[in-house]
């Protein structure tokens, strides 16, 4: 298995000084998202992604995937800023990924992270067959983009988050499924499940299992007086570092090592929104969730 982190959850703007942090914190590979030196990957221009390559190949660093917020936007609060049945959406999500998949290559990265379709606020109170009818549609979606990637020699990596259509490990699982597309596959962020009301276990695992080319590490808090006979687990709190934290990661890194040991897995501590007592330094934080989860994976079991 491959350690990878955000160049930007670091500590610095300074896109430099977050490589030869990486280095020093024994990581090969990295994942390019934000902190560009003033750019975001979705901002960032052709030239100065090939002077950041020239940097990356300085520092003897390898890029595992580059990590997109634009392609399906995510809306935390308030009406979502499309329509995903707009075909005018899509094919401008077609132009997107394009762009980005210019900017692997530039990157020799061989994953664009990308997003699913958002998830309407009363989704919960819809019929068996109206939630399948937009699982479907999704995947239908996201298979065109599958089909795009095919073409570019790439692969798109789709990751849960709570606004999305695949905002837990059953929906990835309903996605892989219904989209059956080899150049489509997922990445795991184990806590974002949680976050949407699946605490994450083997059994969830079981969804993705053999799909999983990519994972988001990171620890969680749970919510103060949370846990009941009908949630044993509590609910999701706040992130933390892992390893000091309230989530048991043991169980399911353990069997993504086993079960998908193809699967990247990289480290997102989500540091800015810590609790003030978990605000040690944004490279101990990173430097400790290293450390924590190459202790649970069997030696010789990652790189």
């Amino acid at each position: 298995m491959k350690f990878s982190v955000f160049t930007d959850m670091l500590g610095t703007e300074s896109f430099e000084e977050s490589l030869q942090l990486a280095v020093e914190l024994g990581f090969s590979y990295v994942d390019v998202r934000a902190k560009l030196d003033g750019d975001t990957i979705d901002t960032i221009s052709m030239e100065k992604a090939q002077a950041c390559k020239q940097k990356l190949d300085q520092y003897k660093l390898q890029v595992a995937s580059v990590s997109s917020w634009a392609v399906n936007t995510c809306t935390f609060s308030g009406p979502p800023k499309y329509d995903n049945y707009d075909e005018a959406h899509h094919t401008a999500m077609h132009e997107v990924l394009g762009r980005l998949f210019d900017l692997a290559d530039i990157f020799d990265a061989p994953y664009v992270r990308v997003y699913s379709l958002y998830r309407q606020e009363d989704f919960h109170t819809l019929s068996e067959e109206e939630r399948e009818e937009q699982y479907r549609h999704n995947a239908s979606i996201m298979r065109r983009h599958a089909e795009h990637a095919l073409q570019r020699n790439k692969y798109i990596v789709v990751e849960n988050e709570p606004p999305t259509l695949t905002s837990n490990a059953e929906e990835l699982g309903k996605l892989v499924a219904y989209a059956n597309h080899p150049q489509l596959k997922i990445n795991w962020d184990i806590i974002n499940g949680w976050r949407a009301q699946e605490y994450p276990t083997v059994e969830s695992y079981k969804h993705v299992k053999g799909h999983v080319w990519q994972t988001h590490l990171k620890g969680a808090s749970r919510l103060s007086n949370s846990i009941s006979e009908h949630n044993p687990h509590g609910s999701f709190g706040n992130f933390a570092i892992a390893g000091q934290d309230d989530y048991d990661h043991k169980p399911v890194i353990q069997a993504i090592a086993k079960y998908d040991p193809q699967a990247v897995m990289t480290i997102d501590t989500h540091y800015p929104s810590f609790y003030k007592q978990d605000q040690i330094g944004e490279v101990e934080a990173v430097r400790r969730t290293k450390a924590f989860f190459e202790s649970l994976i069997p030696k010789g079991g990652c790189s």
